[in-house]
Formats: structure tokens, C-alpha cells, sequence
């Protein structure tokens, strides 16, 4: 009997447990189910535009470049480096004797180079035909020139030390010397302050044409100041110096560039915009030249159709330097900027941190074992969040740079991919989709 009601029991028990279940009941189901969805993506468009600068301004910069440079992808690369001269103090009285020792060009280097600086970079040295005169607007550009002569007066070879604080000495020729010295000791009128650079146009440093590395030398004080060396007949002192200073207002650096075989043959120098597809799918940063480049996100807006609202959680670019592009010999830059530009091309502000503070200057992450998950990265919510829904005037795109000192201090250069290229561009977008309120 006992067994019975035992039975019995576990009979009513299990039907109960089973009756708190049933398959076809909605009743909460509203107040379970999630509202709206998380969506992580990667393959937002980014589309890539580079664009050269009409010029860049050279002079007053403090640095002279000098040197040769070949890129795989973008050509040649050559600098000039013009140096004019002001009038020297001098002070030795007329009625004393004195004899030349030597003329001399001194030349400190200012610790940036790129190429293979275990090579030997030549160089020589010409002497300028044409005072240097700077445009309306008080500037000269790495695309300004004047005439020199195109027969140096001296040549130096050496194995560059872009680190080293020692100056070394280039022997000029001891006709240009004397005649320096002569006209300083009889007073001569055209070494005054008012002349000196009528009758002295000053110097040109051209690399050897076999030349494979660029150095930067610095301007000022003594450095790419030519020195004159001398004694007075009678004395038992040292020599006597003359320092002719740099006019460093003046003192400009050139380029050229040959671009023979690449995919920025045969277009313009100035003025001109290169989708990535016109430059194989790449975008290009490249100082002293003067590239940079725009990033579009065109189809942004496309995501508010998802949903009935959408709101952006997180944007997050990362742009992956091109394998092959970069090495020990042209060292990727330590930070890239990012602009916000209108319509026109006119920036309106920057991407800041998380502080609105500080411009971001793009966190470099190194793959040092591959190579291929080498990237800089940036955290660019803040401007998706407000370019989402925006159209037509009111539209914003982002504009890549270096720095003003970067641009016009050295030959630093980035070359990377668009999303069909080897190392693909990406904005990583996390999003909120709101099904209802």
C-alpha cells in the first residue's frame, strides 16, 4: 500500500513539473528578447586620394640636404642645397701684412639621413652666378633655382655620421680665398654689408650622380659657414679667423625628381589628385615632395538603413605600411596625423584623443617577426559618430599628413594600401542597431 502512494506521488510530482513549460507560450517574450543588435564590421569603404603640394617652402629651415635617394615604387630623388653668404666682421688694420692659410667650407651634421649610410655619399661644390632673391612672399620653395656654374670649385667624399656632433672642413680653392682676403683687408666697397652678396652669390651642394644616401647638414653658427684661415706677416700667434656666416633667411634646398617607370610618370608636379586605383591601389605620404592623402568614407550612411535608429559605438582606422616599402634604410615615420577637411580640401580641425586635446599622431604597432600586421592605428569615433547622417555641405573627409617640420626637414615617406591592395586599409566599426524604442 505504501508502495502505491509512493508511486503515486512521483505520478502528480512529475505532471506538475512538466505543466510549467509549454512550447507555444509567448507571454514575456517582448521583455526578453534584446531591443536593438551589436555589429562589428571591417569592411566599411575607405576609399584613399593622393594629392602633391604645389611647393613647400625650403629656406630658413636650418638644415641643408644634400643627396640622392631612389624609392622602389616612386623614382629618384635628388637635392640641391643653395647657401648664400653674409658680409664677414674683419678687422685687421690696412697698414699690417697678410697671408693666406686656406679657405674652408664647414659642414656639422643635424642627425637625419635616409639610404645606406655604409655607402660613401660625394658631393661638390659650385659656386652660385645669381644673387639669391626670395619671392613677393617672402619665401623660396624646393622647386626654386638659380644659376650656378656648372664646373665645381671642389668635391669631398665621405662615409656619413648623421649622428656625430664633429664638423669636418671642405678645402675651397685658394684663388677664391685670396681674393676674399684682399678685398677685406683694402676695405673694398663690394664686401660691405650692402654688397657682399652682389659680388659673392654664395655656393651649391650637388650630390655625385652615383650618389645612393641623402645627409642633412645643419646651418648656423658655424656650420655651412665658409671660414678663412690666416696670419699677420711678423706674428708668432696662430692663424687668424674670418667666419662668412650663411644668410640663413636665404639658404634653400631643391629637389628634383625623376619618376621614369613608376605609376607617377607623366603627370603633373602640381595640382593633381591620384584616386589609389590610378597609383596601383596605393595611397602615398612622401615629405619633401610634398605628398599626402585624403580618406572618404562614402557609404557610411548606408548603415542607418538597418535599422530604425543607429548609433556608432566605435571607429577605429588602422592603415598597414606596404611590405617591401619600408626598411632600415628608409625607417617608417614614428607618427602620421590625421585632419578633419570640408568640401574643399580646408581643414576645419583634428583627431584629437580621448581628451579632445592632443592631435592623435597615429600609434605605430610593429610586427618585427613578419612584417605583415604592422600598422598605425587611431581611434576616430568621435568623427564617425558625427559624419554618420551627414550629406552634401555638410560632409567631412580626413586628410593624412606629417608634420610642417617633417615636410620640409626631410625625405620621410609612407606608402600604403587601399582595401585592394597587399596590405589593406580597414575601419573597424562597431555599431548599435535599435529595432524599436
Amino acid at each position: 500500500m505504501k508502495k502505491i502512494l509512493l508511486l503515486t506521488k512521483l505520478l502528480l510530482l512529475s505532471l506538475i513539473t512538466f505543466s510549467c513549460y509549454n512550447e507555444d507560450n509567448t507571454f514575456g517574450e517582448t521583455l526578453v528578447s534584446s531591443a536593438f543588435r551589436n555589429i562589428s564590421t571591417d569592411t566599411c569603404t575607405v576609399t584613399i586620394t593622393s594629392t602633391i603640394i604645389d611647393s613647400l617652402e625650403t629656406n630658413n629651415k636650418a638644415v641643408a640636404l644634400v643627396g640622392q635617394y631612389t624609392h622602389d615604387l616612386w623614382g629618384s630623388v635628388s637635392v640641391n642645397s643653395f647657401i648664400p653668404y653674409q658680409a664677414p666682421a674683419y678687422s685687421i688694420d690696412m697698414d699690417e701684412t697678410v697671408r693666406l692659410d686656406s679657405l674652408v667650407l664647414a659642414l656639422g651634421y643635424s642627425g637625419y639621413s635616409i639610404g645606406d649610410t655604409m655607402q660613401h655619399l660625394s658631393f661638390t661644390i659650385h659656386r652660385l652666378k645669381e644673387k639669391i632673391i626670395q619671392n613677393d612672399n617672402g619665401y623660396l620653395y624646393n622647386n626654386s633655382s638659380f644659376a650656378y656654374d656648372e664646373e665645381a670649385i671642389a668635391g669631398y667624399t665621405i662615409r656619413p655620421r648623421p649622428n656625430d656632433e664633429e664638423r669636418f672642413e671642405v678645402r675651397l680653392p685658394d684663388e677664391l680665398g685670396q681674393d676674399l682676403l684682399n678685398r677685406l683687408h683694402q676695405r673694398d666697397d663690394v664686401v660691405s654689408d650692402d654688397y657682399f652678396e652682389d659680388y659673392f652669390n654664395g655656393l651649391v651642394i650637388k650630390p655625385a650622380d652615383l650618389c645612393q644616401n641623402l645627409i642633412s647638414f645643419a646651418v648656423g653658427d658655424t656650420s655651412a659657414a665658409m671660414i678663412l684661415y690666416y696670419h699677420v706677416e711678423g706674428e708668432l700667434a696662430e692663424s687668424h679667423v674670418c667666419i662668412i656666416y650663411p644668410n640663413e633667411e636665404n639658404q634653400f634646398y631643391q629637389i628634383q625628381h625623376d619618376r621614369t617607370g613608376t605609376a607617377l610618370a607623366g603627370i603633373p608636379l602640381k595640382n593633381v589628385e591620384l584616386t589609389s586605383e590610378e597609383m596601383d591601389n596605393r595611397g602615398l605620404l612622401f615629405s619633401g615632395l610634398g605628398w599626402y592623402s585624403r580618406l572618404g568614407f562614402p557609404h557610411l550612411n548606408s548603415i542607418m538603413q538597418q535599422g530604425e535608429r543607429v548609433s556608432i559605438e566605435s571607429a577605429y582606422l588602422k592603415i598597414y605600411p606596404e611590405t617591401g616599402t619600408y626598411s632600415d634604410y628608409n625607417p617608417l615615420p614614428d607618427s602620421i596625423y590625421l585632419y578633419i577637411i570640408d568640401e574643399n580640401n580646408v581643414v576645419t580641425d583634428a583627431v584629437t584623443d580621448y581628451l579632445g586635446e592632443a592631435v592623435q599622431s597615429g600609434s605605430l604597432v610593429v610586427d618585427d617577426t613578419f612584417h605583415e600586421n604592422t600598422y598605425y592605428y587611431f581611434d576616430i569615433s568621435t568623427f564617425i559618430k558625427e559624419e554618420l547622417g551627414a550629406f552634401g555641405f555638410y560632409k567631412h573627409n580626413l586628410q593624412l599628413v606629417f608634420t610642417d617640420d617633417t615636410y620640409t626637414k626631410t625625405l620621410r615617406n609612407l606608402t600604403f594600401s587601399d582595401q585592394q591592395g597587399r596590405n589593406p586599409i580597414s575601419l573597424q566599426l562597431t555599431y548599435k542597431i535599435y529595432e524599436s524604442y
